[in-house]
């Protein structure tokens, strides 16, 4: 599963309780001299950028981690759009879109969400988010630090709310991307 669709699924589940980081994950996140804050959260996974970029990237590795459908046009000015039901019709109302800003193969990927389905707080919030993706090879030994980061953050209730869904949401991401590529067990059971 796509890291924005299946932070939605979990990060409505974390918003019941507090949030504690899993083992592993790190969190470098900050707020900037006028006021808007960074999300930035980190995990490191033995295992080749390749395996992440496939799993951010590629149909097949979307569908891996729970998507029901996926469609990827990666090139700058490209989408990434994901389903969670199999009946779910790209450009409707049932997925998550992005519009892809740039992108380095194997090392970054910039987004700015288009659509989401039901259930974001805030979404029309998450449109003034920019989504900055990162993998890195580390210690030329086949290891990678995959970090998800967003900027934009403003202040108000609003944008805590959703800050909050996302800062709860994307370390069960992180980890379940470690799990698949690191072979220790399926992506679909982080949702």
């Amino acid at each position: 599963m796509h890291a924005f669709a299946m932070t939605a699924v979990v990060g409505l589940m974390a918003m019941s309780g507090g949030a504690q980081l899993p083992p592993g994950v790190t969190d470098t996140s900050t707020q900037q001299q006028g006021g808007e804050r960074v999300l930035q959260q980190s995990i490191d996974i033995a295992a080749p950028p390749a395996c992440v970029w496939r799993g951010l990237t590629d149909e097949a590795g979307i569908k891996a981690f729970g998507m029901a459908v996926a469609h990827v046009e990666l090139r700058n000015g490209g989408l990434i759009e994901e389903g969670f039901r199999p009946d779910a019709k790209m450009g409707g109302s049932e997925t998550i879109r992005h519009r892809i800003i740039a992108y380095l193969p194997e090392r970054l990927l910039v987004l700015r969400n288009e659509a989401t389905p039901p259930g974001l707080p805030h979404a029309e919030l998450y449109r003034n988010v920019v989504q900055i993706v990162s993998v890195e090879p580390q210690g030329g030994d086949g290891h990678s630090r995959f970090t998800i980061s967003h900027t934009g953050y403003g202040a108000g209730a609003e944008y805590d709310q959703l800050y909050r869904f996302f800062a709860q949401g994307n370390p069960s991401y992180l980890t379940a991307m470690k799990a698949f590529c690191e072979g220790k067990s399926a992506p679909s059971s982080a949702r």
